[in-house]
């Protein structure tokens, strides 16, 4: 008789092992698909924050150089006004009137990025900021701006359209470089 609860004990004592065991098994595997899901959580959380970064920054550009056509003919308006400004010269009452309505849109284009690229004669050619429409024999090294045809004008940092200009070549050299 005493043998019979010994055994009994035994796989009374197995089974709770088994079961112990059986538990810490499937306690390690919880913890593990825990520590799983929360690192998949937390880059999701991150790849979202970017998102919505990279988002707020195409929505700004957008806002920003959404207006670029308009603002780009409304520049055709402006060099109008230089134009008249010029036809008038011996009308001093009618060229100020002129100058005035210009200063305004000039400032009113200014408040939305607009700006004049500032071209000076003896300034280093930029192909990013002008474009060469001949070229005169001169004293001056070879790629630096004589003359202004017609203004550049950028929004922000872009150019809409870049500034025509005459740039120097030396005397005696010809075009076709071989």
């Amino acid at each position: 008789m005493n043998e019979e609860p010994k055994e009994e004990n035994k796989e009374i004592v197995n089974d709770e092992q088994k079961l112990d065991d059986d538990l810490k098994e499937k306690l390690i595997r919880c913890e593990k698909d825990r520590d799983e899901y929360l690192e998949g959580w937390k880059r999701a959380k991150a790849d979202f924050i970017n998102y919505k970064k990279e988002e707020t920054k195409r929505f700004e550009e957008l806002i920003k150089f959404g207006t670029a056509e308009l603002i780009q003919e409304l520049a055709a308006i402006l060099d109008s006004f230089d134009f008249s400004l010029t036809v008038l010269k011996n009308d001093e009452p009618a060229r100020k009137g002129i100058f005035l309505i210009k200063s305004q849109f000039e400032d009113f284009l200014k408040k939305h990025g607009f700006s004049r690229i500032v071209v000076s004669k003896g300034d280093k050619f930029n192909p990013v900021l002008h474009e060469a429409v001949g070229e005169i024999e001169s004293e001056e090294p070879e790629g630096v701006i004589l003359e202004e045809v017609s203004r550049g004008y950028r929004l922000y940092d872009k150019v809409l359209k870049p500034s025509r200009v005459m740039v120097s070549k030396i005397k005696g050299q010809s075009q076709i470089k071989e």
